[in-house]
């Protein structure tokens, strides 16, 4: 058999290797796993291509994370939770060879889920994670047993790391619900504890949100999230809408444009 790795399977299709690795983990492609790698075998891959080669896709999440990689704390909006995990690993997938330590803080996701859901797209988690090159905490279990401002903290001791281990600085996300903490005033305080942290330091932080309208006061808490933001956006099923902060409010309580 004559098997074609994930990068020439794209460069056929002309799709993106992230569309590829979802076509391979969801079954759309005749693909098998060889160790860690997914592999569709070329004889295969033309009897699929007769049956209607998919069209080019654009990856969903490229002008999200290209937006998400820039320095400073970045507030997502999703309106489904599994397009944060995709948007996550498109991020990460990305953030590699940056110079940049990564770090995935997990609120309502467990560690080891994200670490299958990283490794299946290609990346060497283990060995990211031995070398110091990637850390993956579980901060909902820090915020609950310690605090939100101890959350914040570990964060911040992660870039010192980076930068004495010689990288430029952190890549970072951490995935939460409007009301993953439990009290919306400690999550305000944790947000802008981190929002300075990252004002400090040479951090890409991005927090994505699920958008759960059923939570209480759900458009409250969402104004409040993006006041503690530089930049943020909105993602659905078929629009994306990139936002500026151009405003702050003053010790009146009116509003600096």
């Amino acid at each position: 058999m004559d098997f074609l790795t994930v990068r020439e399977i794209g460069q056929i299709l002309k799709a993106h290797s992230n569309t590829v690795y979802k076509m391979c983990r969801e079954g759309t492609l005749p693909a098998v796993k060889i160790g860690k790698e997914w592999r569709v075998d070329r004889r295969k891959l033309a009897l699929f291509m007769e049956g209607g080669a998919p069209p080019q896709q654009k990856d969903t999440y490229e002008s999200l994370v290209q937006l998400s990689l820039q320095e400073g704390h970045l507030l997502g909006i999703f309106t489904q939770e599994k397009d944060i995990s995709e948007f996550e690993l498109t991020f990460f997938v990305k953030a590699q060879n940056r110079g940049y330590r990564l770090f995935k803080a997990c609120w309502w996701q467990h560690p080891d889920d994200v670490r299958r859901h990283m490794s299946k797209a290609g990346l060497e988690v283990e060995k990211l994670e031995s070398s110091g090159s990637l850390v993956i905490v579980d901060l909902n279990d820090v915020f609950r047993r310690f605090g939100h401002l101890r959350a914040a903290e570990i964060w911040s001791n992660a870039a010192a790391q980076a930068l004495d281990l010689g990288y430029k600085g952190l890549i970072s996300s951490g995935a939460k619900h409007l009301d993953c903490c439990g009290n919306h005033s400690f999550l305000m305080e944790f947000e802008k504890a981190l929002d300075k942290i990252i004002k400090n330091e040479p951090i890409v932080g991005v927090c994505p949100y699920l958008m759960d309208m059923n939570v209480p006061n759900a458009f409250v808490k969402l104004v409040d999230l993006i006041k503690l933001h530089g930049r943020f956006f909105i993602q659905t099923h078929d629009t994306e809408i990139l936002a500026q902060i151009t405003f702050a409010t003053n010790a009146s309580g009116r509003l600096n444009h």
